[in-house]
């Protein structure tokens, strides 16, 4: 029983050591243009670029390593091929079995950066990506849709084609010491092609993604850092 106690106790410390070492110093606001590919035939363009907002909150663990929840929202149009949903250009979301979607991009990032001047830092990330998305049907021009819209939600969410894990390059320059500029770059992948048995070709569904943030300081002002040699 003592044993336990001494356990659970020394599990306690380390759990505590860990979660104070812990900093959440910044929060960014981000604003991205995602270009999503497509191989239908009826989306009247080679892909659908719309733009992607969001917030994340970087953590710093220790040393160069963080964690990054983040959440973002878009908007475009879909259709329904029969089999399939597609991303679909305004005009073909509105004459082939189009509908709006409302869609939430929700992420967990871990990752590193380093510092290579005083006010640049570089890095990069792995993200598990969750992408929800949700036909809005009262914005349908067509009212045949209604039956392709529920189609339409059941495959967003089966075979797991709402996860999306992501790939992320970013640089940030401290402008002030409460203001930051963050570039990023982005791609996501579809790994559920791999068992949906679909067999669509490469890049349908791929998404990428390139933009700014802005990263506002919490609390005092961001600390001088020490370019690395």
């Amino acid at each position: 029983m003592r044993a336990k106690v001494v356990v659970a106790m020394i599990g306690a410390l380390l759990t505590a050591a860990s979660l104070s070492a812990l900093t959440v110093d910044e929060l960014d606001v981000r604003f991205d243009m995602l270009y999503i590919g497509t191989t239908d035939p009826g989306a009247l363009g080679p892909s659908i670029v719309t733009p992607l907002y969001g917030v994340s909150l970087p953590i710093g663990i220790v040393g160069p390593f963080f964690v990054e929840p983040m959440i973002q929202f878009y908007t475009t149009y879909y259709r329904w091929t029969g089999t399939a949903v597609a991303p679909a250009a305004m005009e073909t979301g509105n004459a082939m079995n189009g509908f709006f979607a409302v869609a939430a991009l929700v992420s967990l990032h871990a990752g590193l950066r380093w510092p290579v001047t005083p006010v640049i830092t570089v890095g990069g990330s792995l993200g598990l990506d969750v992408l929800a998305r949700f036909p809005a049907e009262f914005l349908m021009a067509d009212p045949n849709t209604e039956s392709d819209t529920g189609s339409a939600l059941g495959w967003f969410f089966s075979a797991g084609r709402f996860f999306y894990p992501e790939l992320r390059a970013f640089m940030k320059w401290q402008a002030t010491p409460a203001v930051g500029l963050v570039v990023n770059l982005r791609a996501w992948y579809p790994l559920y092609q791999f068992w949906e048995g679909q067999d669509f070709p490469f890049p349908d569904q791929f998404m990428f993604a390139a933009g700014i943030g802005i990263a506002v300081r919490l609390g005092t002002p961001a600390p001088k850092t020490t370019a690395a040699k």
